[in-house]
């Protein structure tokens, strides 16, 4: 494939504070990533100029050289800036200003289709609450940047997919959030991508219970009957092939697992803990229900490891590499 017929690719740097830029930078200079994509870094040119000559690698601002001759450098899209109180190891209001800034720009770019999709390094909760985010993930903040109201967050790591009916919601708090019609909107934004994004014909989706041995029919507690076998039922309706509940230390289990396209998680830690067990840097995050194409590595923003420069770049290229092949699916790369 010609250099210039490659989908162009959005990254923002995450938050300074941690790993993120600095695995964009290496990723983005790899030649198996240049080979797939016409990638750009979008963040604050001077600090990410001023990283990558630590780490022996050239950019360029944007649009400075014509894209056939983009290899010789990587191409950074200016966005926000660096502010005081950035320091490697933790959160900062400056950390979240700035990784916010990159992000809203991405999100600028995928939107006007200049890019065909996104990928967002790591970012701190914390340091978007001080920026004045609110305690929110990627997840939340581009479905408020895009005008989405039915979003969910999928994570895949090869033949596994996990979706999560809540997100970043405190434990003894998601009985309280679930209900039945965003549960079977969750279901329907996962069979939709299935069938979309990973040109399966008919997704198979199998759901979690919320409570040991799926409450023992109401003596542990109610959610299962009231909520989600309900939501299963209406799915079927809905002509979705959907299967359980079942408890957690069943469905993620050998014999079970493989049977379904996705599984559906009742809340956060219920999903990640299975997902992450092995081989983490394949883990990639993707946001369902938005109007653009977003990935992400499956790691955090690593604060006890930044500015060593040892960071592990594996998972930024899975991500980078998951947004291409689902940009050439859905046909936002043309």
């Amino acid at each position: 494939m010609n250099k210039l017929t490659l989908p162009k690719i959005a990254v923002s740097m995450g938050d300074p504070g941690g790993i993120g830029p600095e695995v964009a930078l290496k990723a983005l200079s790899m030649p198996r990533v240049r080979r797939i994509c016409s990638p750009v870094l979008v963040g604050d040119f001077k600090y990410l100029q001023g990283l990558a000559r630590d780490l022996g690698i050239r950019v360029m601002r944007d649009g400075e050289t014509p894209v056939a001759r983009r290899q010789a450098g990587l191409a950074v899209v200016q966005a926000g800036q660096m502010w005081r109180g950035v320091a490697p190891g933790r959160p900062s209001k400056g950390g979240g200003l700035a990784a916010g800034a990159a992000i809203e720009r991405a999100v600028e770019l995928a939107l006007s289709g200049e890019v065909a999709g996104i990928v967002t390094a790591p970012v701190s909760k914390e340091s978007l609450a001080l920026a004045g985010y609110g305690m929110v993930g990627h997840t939340e903040l581009l479905g408020e940047l895009t005008g989405t109201r039915e979003y969910a967050m999928m994570l895949v790591r090869k033949g596994l997919r996990v979706v999560f009916a809540t997100t970043h919601v405190p434990v003894f708090r998601v009985g309280a959030v679930l209900n039945r019609a965003d549960l079977v909107r969750k279901f329907a934004l996962a069979a939709e991508f299935l069938r979309s994004g990973l040109g399966i014909a008919r997704p198979r989706l199998g759901v979690c219970c919320l409570n040991p041995h799926c409450g023992e029919g109401g003596v542990l507690s109610h959610e299962e009957r009231r909520v989600i076998i309900p939501a299963i039922r209406t799915g079927r309706r809905r002509r979705m092939c959907i299967e359980g509940p079942y408890p957690a230390d069943s469905i993620f289990g050998r014999r079970l697992a493989p049977r379904f396209d996705a599984i559906v998680a009742m809340y956060h830690d219920q999903g990640m803990i299975p997902i992450k067990m092995d081989k983490q840097e394949e883990v990639v995050n993707i946001t369902l229900g938005i109007p653009i194409v977003r990935t992400s590595p499956g790691h955090g923003t690593g604060f006890d490891i930044a500015s060593k420069h040892i960071a592990d770049e594996r998972g930024m290229v899975a991500a980078i590499t998951e947004c291409v092949n689902i940009a050439k699916r859905t046909g936002y790369a043309r």
